[in-house]
């Protein structure tokens, strides 16, 4: 009997990722609400206390936001939150009897990996451009004296529609990445939050800092979906989304493809030893 090949595998093990999650799962119950509610939260509440600053009496000079600083909030915090999301579910799987489960079921482990690293970056993906839509319609209606230039139509607008999804699933493949080297689910999380968080924006105070950080992977990607902030992409923006997908892959096959050949070589190479002793 043949056994399936990968791609087969791969939609098995999508399948069996949405049985998995459906219902209430961490995933459902958890990661896509925040990823909802938080960017649209903390972006509203700040557009609502400026607007109000703005049609204060007094006030001579009112500082508007163009649309390339109108998405910052679901930029950073729904996509950190799904890949939060994905590592651990991803460390979760190496814990107790899923662990047998997962190699009983896929003897190609990376397969699994692969699949997740769809799953979830599907729905990331998914999920971003829904939060785009209404953030970049709703403001400039709702709050027009501030946001009343951003236009979803504009240059800006269109970019941020296929270049934050883009990163939203690239993003997710790290989360598997770190999922597979750190198989403990909370401390994948703080490595996640920490690189993110900590290590790209910090790294500058290192003697050569600044020549390091022109390569951090997410301060290239948020600077490459055209978000204005003070950082300029290494590669221009096209070419550092490329750089950050570019490292999403090879983390994903450093951790969760390259260590598995290892050890079927290692196999075969003791099978084949022990065979040339035994002849």
């Amino acid at each position: 009997m043949n056994r399936p090949g990968p791609a087969t595998v791969i939609g098995r093990g999508i399948a069996a990722e949405w049985t998995r999650t459906t219902g209430r799962s961490f995933l459902w119950i958890v990661a896509v609400p925040l990823t909802f509610v938080l960017p649209l939260v903390v972006t509203f509440a700040i557009a609502a206390v400026a607007e109000r600053l703005a049609v204060l009496p007094g006030q001579s000079y009112v500082a508007t936001v163009s649309t390339t600083n109108s998405v910052y909030w679901v930029i950073t915090l729904s996509v950190s939150v799904m890949m939060v999301a994905t590592a651990y579910a991803h460390a979760t799987q190496w814990r107790g009897q899923t662990s047998d489960l997962n190699a009983f079921l896929f003897p190609r482990s990376w397969t699994v990996a692969l699949a997740r690293w769809i799953y979830y970056g599907a729905i990331t993906a998914i999920s971003t451009v829904i939060l785009l839509v209404v953030v970049m319609v709703t403001l400039p209606h709702l709050f027009p004296q501030i946001y009343g230039n951003v236009d979803i139509t504009d240059s800006a607008g269109i970019r941020f529609l296929w270049t934050v999804p883009s990163y939203a699933f690239a993003a997710c493949g790290v989360g598997v990445a770190v999922g597979s080297l750190i198989r403990t689910p909370s401390a994948a999380i703080a490595v996640l939050l920490f690189w993110v968080y900590v290590v790209e924006i910090s790294i500058n105070l290192l003697p050569h800092g600044h020549t390091l950080q022109a390569y951090a992977p997410f301060l290239n990607a948020v600077a490459a979906t055209g978000q204005e902030v003070a950082f300029l992409p290494r590669f221009g923006r096209n070419g550092s989304l490329l750089y950050f997908i570019l490292v999403a892959v090879a983390l994903f096959v450093i951790t969760a493809v390259l260590p598995i050949l290892t050890r079927r070589m290692s196999g075969r190479r003791r099978t084949k030893l022990s065979e040339s002793g035994t002849a």
